[in-house]
């Protein structure tokens, strides 16, 4: 019988049988277990950690005397001088209570003191007043946040309407890693939920965990926003940094072969079996998923230890070839 060099549904039909004796270098491999994983890896860049992005601004108009922080970028410590400035209504009511403290009005220093807190005066402020009995013409704000000074945004002597934000503050400790991930994949990184995280920039690994999968897909790149939440407490990784992800799942055990020694035809996938007689070989159609670029998992239609031809591709070929490339 001659085997047609095009049709391997007709060899599947017909169960035909090759004489490896009329091939030349037929090598074999076995169905064996394997326990291990899936990985996959994705691109993606750093940004701050939008919980962490704080404002510092005014309740009252001040003028701007000395900003102690007066460049971008510049680290600050919860409590830190931030700027001095003066505010005609923070020194009046700094005088009001003075007032209260002389003529000895426990509720109008309570009042008094709730004002000053309410617009932003800290405590140690209020307490140093009343310590003194005695007003400063100009007050110093401090940092009420740690942190990265991401922007500044006003300059010595200018003046500041209540509300307009005088600095932006970031906490680095932790960022955000947004990496893009195709759709097809977007159920294998559900299931693996945390990643190994790796940075031109740095060589030390990081491990993170899915924070959240933003429900938009990109429709130039077919790919979706996953979030993860970088540990950054040594402040080693900087934002917009460059990084790989590797997603894996859990190890599990499954039966397997190397891409080689599996032919797929349409929807049928097919391997070469050893047949009952020495040299002899049969087609048999299973059920295989393939796992990724050289793997093949086994579902159904072989079992472990069963002998399949390596190279599924040059034993259909040959066959083809010695049977004149049609079947009769």
């Amino acid at each position: 019988m001659k085997v047609t060099h095009l049709i391997l549904g007709a060899l599947l039909l017909l169960g035909a049988q090759l004489d490896a004796k009329q091939i030349f270098n037929v090598k074999t491999i076995e169905v064996k277990k394997v326990l291990e994983g899936s990985a996959k890896e994705f691109y993606g860049y750093t940004k701050a950690n939008e919980e962490s992005v704080k404002e510092v601004s005014l309740r009252y108009d001040a003028f701007i005397e000395t900003l102690y922080v007066n460049k971008s970028f510049t680290s600050v410590k919860k409590g830190e001088p931030l700027a001095k400035l003066y505010s005609q209504e923070i020194y009046t009511a700094e005088l009001e209570l003075i007032n209260a403290l002389r003529i000895k009005s426990d509720s109008m220093v309570q009042s008094i003191t709730q004002k000053l807190k309410l617009l932003g005066v800290d405590e140690k402020t209020i307490q140093k007043i009343i310590a003194d009995k005695n007003v400063p013409e100009s007050i110093t704000i401090v940092s009420p946040y740690s942190g990265i000074v991401t922007q500044k945004a006003v300059n010595q002597g200018a003046f500041v309407p209540k509300g307009m934000k005088l600095y932006e503050i970031s906490d680095y400790t932790n960022l955000w890693l947004i990496v893009k991930v195709y759709e097809k994949d977007l159920d294998f990184v559900k299931r693996a939920q945390s990643a190994d995280i790796f940075f031109d920039m740095n060589s030390k690994p990081y491990k993170a965990k899915i924070d959240f999968i933003y429900p938009k897909v990109d429709p130039q790149t077919k790919s979706v926003d996953v979030r993860l939440v970088i540990d950054n407490k040594d402040l080693e990784i900087y934002e917009n940094a460059f990084a790989k992800a590797r997603f894996g799942t859990a190890k599990r055990e499954y039966l397997a072969l190397p891409k080689s020694a599996v032919m797929t035809k349409g929807a049928k996938t097919s391997v070469f079996v050893k047949g009952e007689f020495e040299g002899e070989y049969e087609p048999r159609e299973i059920e295989a998923k393939r796992l990724n670029n050289d793997t093949f998992e086994i579902i159904s239609g072989l079992k472990e230890g069963d002998v399949v031809v390596s190279n599924a591709l040059f034993m259909f070929d040959a066959d083809a070839q010695n049977n004149g490339g049609a079947m009769q």
